[in-house]
């Protein structure tokens, strides 16, 4: 009995034990991102695609359809569909629908009339035609009421705008504008069922007749049907920002001790502002004119002329000298030994060097007794001979 009691004893320790380390691990967390119900993430291409068939019926409103009854220009119809939903407002559709249209003529010529004139002097009509349309589709419910992939109910109206072929014939084509109401009732994450009442308005050629009352025809279907979402379906919504009690208490702690930095900071600057202010001497500095490296001014074989490039260089070269107005310099031209007279190069020479003066007095406002220029006439000191017809402007000081 006692080893009995013994063992009961040590399982209860034991189990005591694991559910304290077990408590110990747990981690508490909080959310601090409040979720919009209006907001979602964009799925890829792929995702948020439908495919959907229906069937009802339809009535015809042509140029003399009224010579019948209503209920005699109803005429069975389908339509198949596939789209996608880009945003849980928003999506897009090609339908393919119609099927029979039913009206009445009074005349025996006209197309697609059937039988023999009835008693109250009028002929049938009837020819099969197909409306393929697409539909800019807008989810009410989702627009104004966020997005809920479970919700039961949904109203979706749309517009579009297609053609017509009549398959009796003579064939026909014609331009239709499309509008109408889905109402969607959810059955699974997969299947919907679908009530839709369209209008279809077309060009008054549809019935084979032109003229009556309006200037176009007419069709109003309702049809009932359904939907197959594929997958992947829905939309997914931004993940709320958790963060857990020992991230939180970091934070604060963060945040306090940058609070303690501030108000330090606070104090020393009280403390900087009460000191007296010393008085601070004035030093001139002086600037010394710059010696500025030979700055070279390239001319073509035999021209004493300034290229548009060489002139953009001297702009940069200007500029430093307006920065030192104290200081001079000295316009040195040269001429390549290889070509022409000592006489030639010399007189070349000088030219190219008053071209360059002219260019920093008159294009640039250098003062003109800041720069000296010299004849160094026709050398071959600078290597190749392209490089010996050049003017160097260099520091005098």
């Amino acid at each position: 009995m006692k080893k009995i009691l013994m063992l009961l004893a040590l399982a209860g320790l034991t189990s005591a034990a694991w559910a304290q380390n077990s408590t110990s691990e747990v981690v508490e967390y909080e959310v601090i991102q409040v979720q919009d119900k209006y907001q979602v993430i964009t799925n890829p291409f792929w995702s948020n695609w439908f495919f959907s068939i229906g069937g009802g019926a339809e009535a015809t409103f042509g140029d003399n359809d009224k010579a019948g009854s209503f209920g005699k220009r109803i005429s069975p119809t389908l339509n198949v569909s596939v789209g996608k939903w880009f945003t849980p407002g928003l999506g897009l559709r090609l339908q393919y629908s119609g099927l029979q249209a039913r009206g009445f003529t009074y005349d025996a010529g006209a197309d697609y009339v059937k039988g023999t004139q009835l008693k109250d002097g009028y002929y049938k009509q009837r020819f099969d035609y197909m409306n393929l349309h697409g539909d800019v589709m807008f989810n009410l419910n989702a627009l104004f009421g966020g997005y809920n992939q479970h919700r039961v109910y949904e109203i979706i109206p749309y517009v579009g705008a297609g053609f017509t072929h009549n398959y009796s014939k003579p064939h026909r084509e014609a331009l239709s504008v499309n509008a109408g109401i889905i109402n969607k009732f959810r059955i699974s994450n997969a299947i919907d069922i679908n009530l839709e009442l369209s209008a279809m308005g077309v060009e008054d050629k549809f019935d084979g007749e032109v003229g009556g009352d309006h200037g176009y025809d007419g069709v109003l279907s309702a049809t009932v049907g359904l939907t197959y979402r594929f997958p992947a379906r829905g939309f997914r919504r931004p993940m709320p920002q958790l963060i857990s009690q020992i991230e939180l208490a970091a934070m604060q702690d963060k945040l306090a001790m940058m609070g303690a930095q501030n108000a330090q900071l606070k104090n020393a600057l009280v403390q900087a502002e009460n000191q007296p202010v010393a008085e601070v001497t004035e030093t001139e500095v002086i600037v010394p004119d710059p010696d500025i490296a030979p700055r070279t001014v390239f001319f073509t074989i035999g021209s004493a002329e300034l290229s548009p490039r060489e002139i953009m260089n001297l702009s940069y070269l200007a500029e430093q000298m307006k920065q030192f107005p104290n200081a001079t310099y000295t316009v040195n031209g040269y001429a390549d030994s290889a070509t022409g007279t000592p006489a030639f190069n010399k007189e070349l020479s000088l030219k190219r060097a008053q071209a360059v003066k002219n260019a920093l007095v008159k294009n640039y406002g250098i003062a003109a007794d800041r720069l000296n220029i010299e004849a160094g006439g026709g050398v071959d000191k600078f290597g190749q001979p392209i490089l010996n017809r050049v003017v160097l402007v260099k520091s005098a000081n």
